[in-house]
This record gives structure tokens, C-alpha cells and sequence, in this order.
């Protein structure tokens, strides 16, 4: 257990070291400390100077890094309230600790005093007969499994129209306001693929579910205590009932891609350097039977501030423009990650015939199955 804290221990200073790049903040690397006690998931103590942060094994052991680094950037914020007021009367988790959470990016859960750790980023989960759309959207789903061709579709469809009406329905007659108080309801989900690189057909899957599902997405690395290195994790951003439809639909699609991939290389014999050419041909082909979906969803009731008029074309996705028009959903990933940078992957060869038949495969695909509510605080997954 030695070798793994001294390991942790490494990785936490590195970890400390590019927040206060990334946020922008001269605080200086404190003594770090793996705590062997329960009582705490962490603390800060700024005596003996430059002060010690202290991160529990068990944190570590038992939950993922995007949590241990909650917690961590949690610890900072009371280093960062030190160094700023130092001596000063302000109570442990007041004003001043609430504003250095907002500056290092602190997730909502992980701003208050000691409480329950939860399981992973969007572990508020979803108590019986919430969200009410949501259980319309899983009955749909489960429709869409039907295997009557021009049912399952249907279904598909109308899962999709439900989808768009009720992030319309939000944002319709509802004032703009930024701000703490205005992001109830809005979360982040990490997913980790496992890999210390994200295959070149990642970029074509996150960009259909930021297109098509209301979320903002992430691509980062991030630490591994359990294999002592970083993989590859998207980090879903937006409300969280769109959050559990876009996490089952990136997994429904992983396995779905694997799945066509091989039955494609049965029946034809195609090399293994084509499965990326396949599988962006299959998640162009979802892409426009997505957009001929939008396209073709009748027109809704305008209002005073409602989206443009070209909300249903296929060149400019309905789901889109609603998260570019929402001002709570983008104060909310402003405020957890002010210096994006935009980074696009390199042109990269396609075999066209294989591209050719996932891009078929893709525009009859079907998404379906249900939801269902895990237990604990796993979240929202589909089956």
C-alpha cells in the first residue's frame, strides 16, 4: 500500500499543480498528505507553512479521480481563502470559500461541509416518478425495440420529438438569468473509455450527442488510481435528464459499432485498419437520419424568445441551438472550464467502400431499450 500512496501522493501534487495553471491561481504546493483515517475525505491545515493538504486513502480506493479531484479542488478553495484573507473572521465554508469554488470550478455537491460523497459526477439520481418526460422517453425506447421495422422507428422518432419539445417547452417564457442559483438541474457526467487514447471515431460520437442530445461535451485525460495511468473520458455536460439519455446513447452506440464492425468483417473479409472508416460511415448515416428526423418534426408555436426560425433544418440542429441559447447551461460549463480550447483531429484516410456500408447500416439504425434506475448512487443508465 506504500508504493500505491507514494504513487497517489505524485500524481495529487501533479494534479495541484496544473489547477493552479489551468485556474490561474498563485498558490503554492502545500505538503501532501494520504490520510489513513475515515472521519474525512480531506482537509487543509495552513500551519506548518506552505500549509498541508491532506486526501483520504480510502477516497481514493473507493471512488473514480474525477471525484478525488472535487474533493481536492474542494481542499484548495479553503488554501486559497487563507492566502487570501489570512487572519480573517470568515466562517470555514461562508462567502469568501463559496466565491474560491467558483474560481476553481468546484462542482455544486462538492462546495458544501463534510456530507455524502457521491458515487461519481451526476450521482443525484432520480427518485421514483421523477422527471416525467424521462419515463416517456424509456417507454418509447422500448418501443423502438419492436421488431416491426416502421413501429421501432416510429417510435425512435417520437422519442426524439419528445426530446426536442421539452427542451423547447424550457426555454420558452422563462427570463435568462446566470448564476448559482439559476443551475438546479444542471450536472456533469464523466465516462472513461478505458484507453489511453480515444479512437479517431470518438470525435464524430461526442459530436452527435452534443448535436442531437442537449449536452455539452468534454474530451480530456484523467488519472487511474486502480492501473497508475490516464485514459481517455468524456464529460457530459447539461440537465440531468438529458444527461441519462446522452450517457445510454453513447454506450448503446460503442456496443452497437462493435457488433456491426465484426458482422461487416465476417461477411466481407474487410481489414482491420478500415473498422474506423466503418464506423464514422455508420454514425454519419445516424447523423442523417437524426437531422431528416428534426427536419421533418412539425413546426411548434413560436414565442417571444424562441429559437431562429432554422431550428429544424438539417444543417443546424434543433437540440444545438437550444444549448447555445441557454444561458444557465453555459454559465455552468464557463464556470467549470473558463479556458476551453477547441482542439479538431487531423484529416485522416477513409476506405470508401467500407465507410460506404456503415454510412447504410447508420441511416437504419434504431436506438431503443429502456432505461432503468440503478441503485446507490450509480445515476441514471439505460439498460
Amino acid at each position: 500500500m506504500a508504493a500505491d500512496q507514494l504513487k497517489w501522493q505524485r500524481q495529487l501534487l501533479l494534479e495541484h499543480t496544473w489547477i493552479c495553471r489551468y485556474y490561474r491561481l498563485p498558490l503554492p504546493t502545500p505538503l501532501l498528505v494520504i490520510g489513513e483515517g475515515r472521519s474525512r475525505a480531506g482537509t487543509w491545515r495552513p500551519q506548518p507553512s506552505p500549509g498541508v493538504l491532506q486526501i483520504a486513502a480510502w477516497l481514493i480506493q473507493e471512488h473514480g479521480w474525477e471525484v478525488v479531484l472535487e474533493v481536492l479542488k474542494h481542499e484548495m478553495a479553503h488554501q486559497y481563502v487563507d492566502r487570501l484573507l489570512p487572519g480573517g473572521s470568515e466562517p470555514p465554508h461562508g462567502p469568501a470559500f463559496q466565491e474560491a469554488c467558483r474560481r476553481l470550478g468546484v462542482h455544486p455537491l462538492f462546495r458544501r461541509a463534510a456530507s455524502t460523497i457521491p458515487g461519481q459526477l451526476a450521482a443525484a439520481g432520480r427518485p421514483t416518478g421523477a422527471w416525467p418526460v424521462l419515463n416517456k422517453i424509456e417507454k418509447l425506447l422500448a418501443l423502438a425495440g419492436s421488431v416491426n421495422e416502421h413501429e421501432a422507428a416510429l417510435a425512435m422518432a417520437k422519442a426524439g420529438e419528445l426530446m426536442r419539445r421539452h427542451n423547447l417547452d424550457r426555454r420558452r417564457g422563462r427570463p435568462d438569468s446566470t448564476g448559482p442559483e439559476a443551475q438546479e438541474g444542471y450536472d456533469c457526467l464523466v465516462i472513461s473509455t478505458g484507453r489511453r487514447r480515444s479512437p479517431p471515431h470518438h470525435l464524430h460520437l461526442t459530436a452527435l450527442l452534443q448535436d442531437f442530445f442537449y449536452v455539452k461535451t468534454i474530451s480530456y485525460s484523467l488519472y487511474s488510481a486502480a492501473h497508475d495511468q490516464r485514459h481517455r473520458v468524456l464529460e457530459l455536460l447539461g440537465r440531468r435528464e438529458n444527461l441519462a439519455v446522452a450517457e445510454y446513447v453513447f454506450h448503446f452506440l460503442e456496443d452497437r459499432l462493435a457488433r456491426l464492425w465484426q458482422q461487416h468483417r465476417k461477411h466481407t473479409g474487410a481489414a482491420g485498419q478500415e473498422k474506423n472508416s466503418y464506423c464514422i460511415g455508420v454514425l454519419n448515416g445516424l447523423r442523417e437520419k437524426l437531422q431528416r428526423q428534426e427536419s421533418d418534426a412539425p413546426p411548434q408555436r413560436r414565442a417571444d424568445d424562441e429559437l431562429p426560425a432554422d431550428a429544424w433544418t438539417p444543417a443546424v440542429t434543433c437540440s444545438s441551438l437550444v444549448c447555445n441559447s441557454d444561458p444557465e447551461l453555459q454559465y455552468f460549463l464557463q464556470e467549470r472550464y473558463p479556458h476551453l480550447r477547441t482542439v479538431r483531429g487531423r484529416g485522416r484516410r477513409l476506405y470508401s467502400a467500407s465507410y460506404e456500408a456503415g454510412q447504410s447500416e447508420g441511416r437504419q439504425l434504431i436506438i431503443h431499450k429502456g432505461l432503468k434506475q440503478q441503485q446507490g448512487n450509480r445515476g441514471k443508465l439505460l439498460d
